[in-house]
């Protein structure tokens, strides 16, 4: 190499080495929006690029260099726990076991008309007489035909998504549950008046606020930086199907107290069971 060669070469040191042309690039521009002059070179070892600037700014230029790489880090959101989310069955025997039993007690009920008055949800019943088992029962009790054909194609597609992502065991157990609550609630809130209702529409709409309290926990589980409104982006959704769905207007003979309970007892049911699911198989992944 001809001396005035190599002393060119000498007025370049190396500041940083990377992987791959599109990183050395990408870092050379740091230096020249610093406004010193930088080559990019191959390395000594094949695939490799180094950076190289003169003497003088090696210092500055390597400390820019190092502020640029970790302001370029980006935070990964931490891996979900993994709980055989989605992988449950849709729950399809559970779904016709349930309706299966709504259309007897709904034949039933053509046989017998007092079964609607002695086991229908009812705020006197359940708080002045102590009937517990009310708000249980009045599930399985409907109006009409158009009552039990409604609440069965709404609880086949709500209950499968629960069952998709809880099981259709536990699944349908917080459906049932969060209903019951819907109805006992309901019955408190309107106590001492006389307010009676039946209908599986409770626990149907408690399976969607199952779905939008999992919907929640997974979003706060994700630990983002983003704004509160995607993250109550589950809830907001659950809110304005339960309006649309569940809304009547005054005396259209809907039960809108039991579907707003029951959606709220389902919002904290999906919330816990996902939370304590997520904690359970964190405790049993830990050596």
């Amino acid at each position: 190499m001809p001396e005035t060669e190599q002393a060119d070469e000498e007025q370049w040191v190396d500041v940083a080495r990377f992987p791959s042309l599109d990183e050395a690039q990408e870092n050379a521009l740091v230096a020249l929006a610093m406004g010193e002059a930088i080559r990019v070179d191959h390395g000594e070892v094949p695939g490799e690029f180094e950076l190289r600037v003169e003497p003088a700014a090696a210092p500055r230029v390597s400390e820019e260099l190092r502020g640029y790489a970790a302001e370029a880090e980006v935070k990964l959101p931490p891996p979900l726990v993994s709980t055989s989310w989605s992988h449950h069955p849709a729950g399809a025997l559970h779904y016709l076991v349930w309706a299966a039993v709504l259309l007897f007690v709904f034949h039933q009920q053509s046989q017998d008309p007092t079964l609607a008055d002695r086991y229908a949800s009812s705020s006197i019943g359940l708080i002045a007489h102590g009937e517990w088992w009310r708000p249980f029962t009045a599930l399985f009790l409907h109006g009409d035909g158009g009552h039990i054909l409604g609440n069965l194609a709404s609880g086949a597609v709500f209950g499968a998504l629960v069952s998709k992502s809880i099981g259709p065991r536990n699944g349908w157990a917080m459906i049932l549950l969060s209903g019951t609550l819907g109805n006992a609630i309901t019955s408190a809130v309107t106590y001492p008046k006389p307010f009676v209702s039946l209908g599986a529409s409770t626990a149907v709409f408690g399976a969607l606020g199952i779905l939008s309290g999992i919907g929640l926990v997974e979003n706060f589980r994700e630990e983002l930086r983003m704004p509160w409104m995607r993250v109550l982006a589950p809830l907001l959704a659950g809110l304005v199907l339960l309006g649309w769905l569940g809304g009547a207007a005054p005396g259209a003979g809907v039960d809108v107290f039991g579907h707003v309970f029951g959606f709220s007892a389902g919002v904290l049911l999906g919330a816990a069971c996902r939370y304590f699911d997520s904690t359970e198989a964190a405790l049993m992944r830990r050596p």
